[in-house]
């Protein structure tokens, strides 16, 4: 199928800014985007960092933020990590945020539900039902 890329804008506190064809990594559980990126928007920088082996087996200390994203008009929340010399990659988490999947048929991005959060909950599991 090759790779497939895509075109992201991360919103922060201090700005907004387009990344132009990003590879999308259905590998990667989180966005991965470089220490500059996530300065420059002004993203939300968590109190704690987490460890992430890299393709080639090494693992380092990774930032974690929590910014905004949007792909194809498709905004949501988004957890991102960031270390030095980082490859930028759109992860998972991204696009089950934003609604979007990977359709191999096509090789672009899909949508898998309309726009905007979404919050699924079953009344009926919270229900108890009296006899």
């Amino acid at each position: 199928m090759g790779h497939i890329m895509s075109n992201i804008a991360i919103k922060g506190e201090k700005g907004e800014q387009t990344l132009t064809e990003i590879l999308v990594d259905t590998g990667a559980t989180y966005t991965v985007l470089s220490p500059e990126v996530v300065k420059e928007v002004g993203a939300m920088k968590a109190s704690f960092t987490t460890d992430v082996e890299l393709g080639d087996g090494r693992k380092v200390k990774a930032a974690v933020y929590l910014a905004s994203a949007s792909i194809d008009g498709r905004e949501g929340p988004v957890i991102i990590l960031s270390f030095e010399g980082a490859k930028e990659v759109i992860g998972v988490q991204t696009l089950e945020s934003l609604g979007l999947k990977l359709d191999p048929t096509t090789g672009k991005l899909k949508a898998t539900r309309p726009k905007g959060v979404a919050y699924f909950y079953n009344m009926s599991c919270s229900i108890s039902k009296k006899l």
